[in-house]
């Protein structure tokens, strides 16, 4: 009997130590790894991966973009940038989105990318919930024509119409939002939310940023924190 009991102690703390609800992402080039729960699903490449300040994407069968459970998900990658910090999902607006920007020619999305603040933990809260982010008429943009400035202002807001941040937190390097925006003003409001982890060179930044039509709830966010707070270098 007593052996029986030892044995699943065991067992129990076996389980404890090692749950089965979580899975550990490691970069198939030996940079990092992290944690993530086993609902989202398999991984495999995110968008745009590897390409420009974009150093690695992850996206999961389960949990990123796509139709799960009835509801319709935007984003849902896990994002591994280089450079000044950029943001998926148009969380800070069209400007600050690596994918976005791409409406540019590469030119002028670099004159954008030097006259734009780079934004900090401490700055993050606040950026998310402004519509502007860039004054058309900055110095720095005196060499583009009206027409380009008209599109940088357009760009600025697209997807950050009307933002109202729902949440905002931040712990030491890692900043967790909620927020509601418009994509333009005449579509009604999205929720976007994720956390982002703030990185020391040679990356900038480890995220993971998701939308939907309606709110995601605790959990969900809870759960995104952590993969996001998990993020390990190799």
């Amino acid at each position: 009997m007593k052996l029986v009991f030892a044995i699943c102690a065991i067992s129990v703390a076996m389980a404890q130590s090692q749950p089965d609800s979580l899975r550990t992402y490691q970069d198939p080039q030996n940079r990092f790894q992290f944690t993530y729960p086993a609902e989202f699903g398999a991984p495999s490449a995110g968008t745009d991966n590897g390409f420009g300040s974009r150093m690695a994407a992850v996206r999961f069968s389960e949990f990123s973009a796509g139709v799960h459970a009835g509801r319709i998900i935007l984003g849902g990658e896990a994002v591994l940038t280089s450079g000044a910090p950029q943001f998926d999902l148009q969380a800070a607006g069209g400007l600050y989105d690596p994918i976005t920007l791409q409406i540019f020619p590469a030119p002028i999305a670099n004159v954008i990318r030097n006259a734009l603040p780079v934004l900090t933990p401490d700055m993050l809260c606040d950026a998310i919930g402004r519509e502007r982010h860039l004054d058309p008429a900055d110095p720095r943009l005196t060499g583009l024509t009206a027409q380009q400035r008209a599109a940088i202002a357009n760009v600025d807001r697209m997807g950050n119409v009307t933002p109202k941040v729902l949440r905002c937190d931040v712990v030491g390097g890692t900043v967790t939002f909620e927020k509601k925006a418009a994509f333009d003003p005449a579509g009604s409001s999205r929720y976007i939310y994720g956390s982002i982890r703030f990185l020391a060179t040679p990356y900038s930044s480890f995220q993971l940023i998701r939308g939907s039509g309606d709110d995601p709830g605790e959990a969900i966010i809870r759960q995104i924190t952590a993969v996001v707070n998990s993020w390990k270098r190799l």
